[in-house]
């Protein structure tokens, strides 16, 4: 018969939150100091404290040993080391039948009556801590899962962020792709528009060639009459004159495609514009027999602009029908406006534009194709700069052509100002140079353009004297100051900024007139100019117009 205050003890040990209670009574109910209960754990296969009781013990190894042997052998003795202090003391243990459950017993042995009561209940409390085990591991194996799922989703959530990082990046690279094959076709055409410009240059360059050497032939012969002198100096100032025009379209289109033309903008009449593009562009269309009709309203249209340049527009476009347009081909000119823009339309009758030509007309180095009447060529980039001058003036422009055959037209809108009346500009006379006093000192080394322009100087009245490097330009001075230095940049010995620098230091030309005249004509080179003492810039071949008013100035200058 077992005792009922045993069996409450054995009640209270069912539930972990009174376990540790119930063993302190049970070891009162033994007589023992202490009471340890143990339980298998069947995943990990050793036993560990029941849950409610202290998890730790010291030794563990040895508790380890014990506990197993007394599983095997059903109960066992030993000495070990209590949870609660440092020293040894005497432990015996029992265990059920189904090695599920270990009582262990601190300080000594109860005796048999109370063993046997005891070890007849040991079952039921070893299945509670089986299920408790079980419900942990089940707990434990719950939140494995659980931690297993949530990783899992953490990881798909990883992953579909990779997918996605991944396919933006796939789109990224097949857009970089595309963009570069974009560019690589660009750069294709470009080279190829290089290589036909570069073609072009020549082919423009060697036609002007061609008539200034021969005329250099005719001339060296000293057979020719006054007149065949004449007809062959016109022919060198016409060629030289259509070779400056390249060099400065050229110039022209990197400056204005740049941003480094500055406009000096006015109120202009564009009746007065177009009249002067119309005189610059008549000896082209006159040479090639062309038909111009001209449509413009009777009262001033009024626009905000640069007269050069808007005067070089219309030209541009005007030259540009009369390349495109056969011999005896009408060319029409219409100038109208509305409430905010000023229209200018220039059609003609020529051989029209392809639809693949087009869309690329106003870029830079394109022309229609070649025909062997087309002897005044063209380098390609009058349209261009006529689209880059527009647009600086606020404006736009556009073409259009039915194709082959059919003409084109061109169209500039430019903004309209209300007013009343344009400002005129100011009148230009030509200069009429001739002071035989001014002493002018050409430093140039190529020996051809200094000896011609001093023979050109001297033929008008002019005192002229030549060095062909910086060194004999100083002993020159030294013997004679002159009123006025030509000197070119690039020269042997130092360059021409050099030069001046040294001419302005000097107290016998420090107050000279200093002229550049070199084949550098960017703004830079002429701010270099300007800051190392030139008074003016001049680009080769020198406008001779240009040259003489300076040099009428400096003739005044040395007059006062």
């Amino acid at each position: 018969m077992i005792p009922f205050e045993l069996v409450s003890i054995f009640i209270g040990l069912q539930r972990p939150e009174a376990r540790f209670a119930a063993t302190e009574e049970l070891a009162r109910y033994a007589g023992v100091p202490q009471v340890l209960l143990f339980g298998r754990d069947p995943e990990l296969g050793i036993f560990l404290p029941a849950p409610g009781l202290p998890q730790t013990l010291r030794a563990g190894r040895r508790w380890q040993d014990f506990l197993r042997q007394c599983a095997n052998a059903g109960s066992a003795g030993a000495s070990l080391p209590l949870p609660s202090g440092p020293a040894e003391a005497p432990v015996w243990g029992r265990c059920d039948s189904t090695a599920s459950v270990i009582v262990v017993f601190v300080g000594a042995q109860p005796a048999s009556p109370v063993q046997a009561a005891i070890a007849a209940l040991l079952p039921l409390l070893a299945a509670k801590l089986l299920g408790e085990r079980a419900e942990l591991a089940a707990e434990g194996h719950a939140a494995a899962a659980r931690d297993s799922n949530r990783r899992a989703s953490e990881l798909n959530a990883a992953l579909d962020v990779s997918r996605r990082e991944l396919q933006s990046a796939y789109q990224r690279a097949e857009n970089e792709l595309a963009s570069r094959r974009m560019i690589e076709a660009k750069l294709r055409d470009a080279d190829r528009r290089k290589d036909e410009f570069l073609a072009m240059l020549a082919h423009e360059l060697r036609n002007p060639l061609a008539p200034i050497g021969m005329a250099a032939q005719i001339l060296r012969l000293g057979q020719s009459t006054p007149a065949r002198i004449k007809d062959t100096c016109e022919i060198i100032d016409r060629q030289v004159a259509h070779m400056t025009n390249l060099l400065d379209d050229l110039l022209d289109v990197s400056r204005v495609t740049g941003g480094l033309v500055e406009l000096a903008l006015e109120l202009h009449d564009m009746c007065a514009i177009v009249g002067d593009a119309v005189e610059q562009a008549r000896p082209s269309i006159e040479a090639r027999q062309h038909r111009l009709v001209l449509a413009l309203p009777a009262q001033a249209v009024l626009v905000h602009g640069d007269s050069t340049r808007l005067v070089q527009i219309v030209t541009n476009l005007l030259n540009n029908a009369s390349k495109y347009t056969p011999p005896g081909g009408v060319i029409a000119l219409e100038l109208k406006y509305d409430e905010a823009a000023v229209h200018v339309i220039v059609r003609d009758s020529g051989i029209g534009i392809e639809p693949a030509l087009l869309p690329h007309v106003f870029d830079l180095f394109v022309q229609g194709e070649r025909s062997p009447d087309r002897a005044q060529g063209g380098l390609g980039v009058g349209l261009a700069l006529v689209k880059s001058l527009v647009e600086r003036h606020g404006g736009s422009v556009s073409v259009s052509s039915a194709g082959e055959g059919t003409g084109s037209e061109f169209t500039i809108r430019l903004p309209l100002v209300h007013s009343v009346a344009p400002a005129l500009p100011p009148s230009r006379n030509a200069p009429t140079p001739s002071n035989d006093e001014l002493d002018i000192l050409i430093v140039d080394d190529n020996v051809d353009a200094a000896d011609t322009l001093s023979m050109f100087l001297n033929t008008i009245g002019y005192r002229s004297r030549v060095a062909y490097e910086g060194r004999g330009a100083l002993a020159l001075a030294a013997q004679a100051a002159p009123d006025v230095l030509l000197l070119d940049i690039g020269l042997p010995d130092m360059d021409g900024y050099t030069l001046a620098r040294q001419m302005r230091a000097l107290p016998h030309t420090g107050s000279a007139t200093l002229i550049a005249l070199t084949g550098y004509g960017q703004p830079t080179d002429r701010a270099y100019a300007i800051e190392a003492g030139f008074n003016h810039h001049l680009t080769k071949p020198v406008d001779t117009t240009a040259l003489l008013r300076l040099l009428e100035n400096a003739a005044k200058k040395l007059a006062t």
